[in-house]
Parts: structure tokens; sequence; C-alpha cells
């Protein structure tokens, strides 16, 4: 690999890390703060909405971060064909927003646990419209995500400055996810500006066909998304069930410090993914030289950064906190390797998605769901929180070795894919 394409993995990586760190660690560095004005049980019941919106913005994404990014990577060169893709995928992305609207209003209707807070869940809702609008997708394709740094940061100051200046008290925990989803709208409605007028697309207006190819394209990766989230996320709902809000906002405490960590592993998969998907038709050797010289040094930079977080965790959690409390600094220890897990699947998770061999990694993370859910519920019901942070583990464990099982059957023995 030339010197020219590591110094634009490296300047792409550094540009979704800010894009990224700003979605996801902004929200986390400003837990301490909201802690103090809503209290650690009202920090819980923003945690219990903030994984409905997450599940929500899932859906409405459609696996088009994944299915698009794919095509763009591909087409990059040809304007007709990434105009007629944006403009398809974009009408994809807003109707299926407004049939996420529709199922949160149902929520909201029907189970109390929403119906009591149902001012925090609709105000909530506008995190997921800013993350349909988000256009970093198309840049991601373009392997141009510098683009866009800039107008996520301004999203996040804009954030920043509402939560200081209108976060009181308890009453007005119902304003984070509202404030956080102001931020996410102006930033995605000006990355689809600069989409348009830096990479100067035509205006197209998608068909009905266009918009039933793309949604019948991304239902396998949708699915395994909304896998994922389930065995990230659902634990804060099985918590929810054994236990309270106190003991949950001790739990998302330390799963957010974790998903920060995990965040990293996303950046480094979504900036690698373009390249992927063009030398994994190249053939094995290409991809096995690729990994060596990208893969091994990140993953010791993972090992290292996990053991920080392990050695230093009472300091971590005092940071977010004020106090030492032990549950917290017990399950962030108990968390602290499981990035490194997760990272140990990155090659074999990139190269079936570049490959579109989306039913073998669609079975594989079903069955991790469910192994999470049944374990979970076994182990929490004994462990309580450090129940649920064991489950993690033992799932992540699962979903790692089946997609390198995967991988080695349908690309290492497949007597037809190039040597």
């Amino acid at each position: 690999m030339g010197t020219h394409y590591s110094s634009k993995l490296f300047s792409n990586f550094i540009a979704l890390s800010i894009i990224q760190g700003t979605n996801f660690l902004l929200p986390i560095l400003f837990m301490p703060f909201v802690i103090k004005r809503v209290g650690a049980d009202g920090f819980g019941v923003i945690a219990v909405a903030q994984v409905i919106m997450v599940y929500l913005s899932t859906l409405s994404d459609y696996g088009f971060n994944l299915t698009a990014t794919r095509d763009i990577a591909l087409y990059r060169n040809d304007k007709p064909k990434t105009s007629r893709i944006f403009y398809t995928v974009l009408a994809s992305k807003l109707l299926l927003t407004l049939v996420s609207f529709l199922v949160l209003l149902v929520l909201v209707l029907t189970v109390p646990l929403f119906r009591n807070n149902y001012s925090l869940y609709l105000l909530g809702f506008t995190y997921v419209l800013g993350q349909s609008l988000m256009a970093s997708w198309f840049f991601q394709g373009m392997e141009k995500m510098q683009y866009i740094t800039v107008i996520t940061l301004l999203g996040r100051i804009i954030f920043i400055f509402l939560v200081f200046g209108f976060i009181r008290d308890r009453d007005d925990k119902k304003l984070f996810l509202f404030f956080l989803g102001t931020g996410n709208i102006i930033a995605g409605i000006v990355s689809i500006y600069l989409a348009h007028r830096i990479f100067k697309l035509t205006v197209y207006r998608p068909r009905y066909t266009d918009i039933r190819h793309e949604l019948k394209e991304g239902w396998q990766i949708t699915v395994s998304n909304l896998s994922i989230n389930a065995y990230m996320y659902i634990n804060v709902f099985v918590l929810r069930l054994f236990t309270n809000d106190l003991t949950v906002g001790y739990y998302s405490v330390a799963e957010k410090i974790f998903f920060a960590t995990r965040q990293i592993l996303g950046i480094y998969s979504l900036v690698i993914y373009p390249r992927v998907c063009q030398i994994a038709q190249e053939g094995r050797r290409q991809v096995i030289g690729f990994f060596k010289e990208i893969y091994l040094p990140f993953l010791l930079l993972m090992l290292v950064g996990c053991s920080g977080v392990f050695f230093f965790s009472e300091r971590i959690v005092f940071l977010f906190l004020g106090d030492r409390p032990m549950l917290p600094v017990v399950l962030l220890r108990i968390l602290a390797f499981v990035p490194v897990i997760v990272c140990l699947n990155i090659p074999a998770y990139l190269v079936l998605l570049a490959l579109n061999q989306k039913r073998s990694y669609l079975r594989v993370l079903v069955l991790g769901t469910v192994v999470n859910l049944a374990v979970n519920l076994l182990l929490v019901n004994i462990w309580g929180p450090v129940g649920t942070a064991i489950s993690i583990i033992i799932t992540e464990t699962f979903i790692t070795t089946g997609l390198n099982a995967a991988l080695y059957k349908k690309y290492y023995q497949s007597p037809v894919l190039k040597k």
C-alpha cells in the first residue's frame, strides 16, 4: 500500500474520529454535569430513552452506512450514478424516519414506562431525525470525511451551549436528547448541502422502483444492525426489569465509558471499509497483506488502551460521578477488555460485507442476540448488573468466533473466490 493512501487513510481516520467522537464522546463528557443536575436515577431514565432512539435511528438508517457506502465507493467516478444513489438513499431514509416516528407513537401510547415520560421520548425523536439527515455515508464512500468534520463540530457546539444554558434541575432531563437531536439536525442539513455543492451532484427525483431496490438491498444489514443494537443496548432494559433507576444509572456510566472505547473500533472499521470493498475483489493475498499492514498495529494499540482503562477504572469513574462507588468500578473492570474481543472480528466482519455475504453475517448476529438475551436473563437474576456485564463478554466472544468461522468457510475454503 502506497504512502499516498496511508496518508489518506490517516486523514480520514482523524476526520471520522472527530465526527464519531463528537457524536458519542461529547455526551459522555457531559455526563458529570448532567448527573449533577438530574441525579443518577434521572440519568438512568435518559439512558433508557436513548436506547429507544438508537433503535429507531438504526431502523431509519437501514444499513445504508454499509450498503450505500459500498455503492458510492465502487461508483465514485460516475456522477449520474452517485447522484441517483445519493437522492434515493436520502428519500428512503426520510420515509423510514416517518415509520420510526409512528412506531414511537405506538410505544408512548401503549407502554406505561414510555407514557410516564412521553415528553422525553417525543422531544428525543429529534435525535433520530438528525441521524437520518446526516450524509456521512456519502462522504465515507468518497473517502472525503474531512468535509463534514467542521459541520459536525458546529452541531455539537450548539448542543454544548444548550445543555449548559437550559439543563438546571431534575425536570430538565427531557431536554438532553432534544438538544442532542437539534445539533444533529443542523449538521445533517448542512452535510446534504455540502455533498450536493462540493461534488456537483445532479438533482434526482427518486422513483418507487429505486427506493424499493434500496430497501430490498439493505434489509439484511438492517436486521443485522438491529441485532447488534439489541445485544449492545437491551441490557439496560433487562437490568431495569430486575433493579431500579439508580442501579441502571450506575451501570450506564460504566457501559457508556465502555462504548466510548468501543467507538474507536467503529471509526477504524468505517475508515478502511471502502478500501476493503475494493481489494476484496482482487484476491485473498491482497486482503491478507492489507490487514497485516493496517490491522495488527491497531490491535496492539487497542490492547494497550484497554489495559489503561482497567488499571485506571477507579479514577475514570470518579471523573464522571465525583465519587468512587464500587459497583461502576467493578463493572468497568469487567468490561475493560471486551473491545479487544470485538477487535478480533473486524477483518471477518468487513470482508464478509465486502463480498456481500450478508446471510452469513446476519446468521451470526441474530444467534448472538439470542445468546445475549438468554444469558442476560439468567445471570442478571443471580448477580444483578455484574451478571449483565458478564453476559456481554460471553456474547462478544460468541460473535467473534462465529464471524471468523463464517469467513474461513466462505472465503478461505471457497474454490470459486480469487486467491
